[in-house]
């Protein structure tokens, strides 16, 4: 299933804009 990774490559991006805003 490729719905698994997407969800880590979401995670990922959300983590990195997070990152960006501090």
């Amino acid at each position: 299933d490729h719905a698994l990774s997407d969800t880590v490559e979401n995670s990922i991006i959300n983590c990195r804009k997070f990152e960006s805003r501090s």
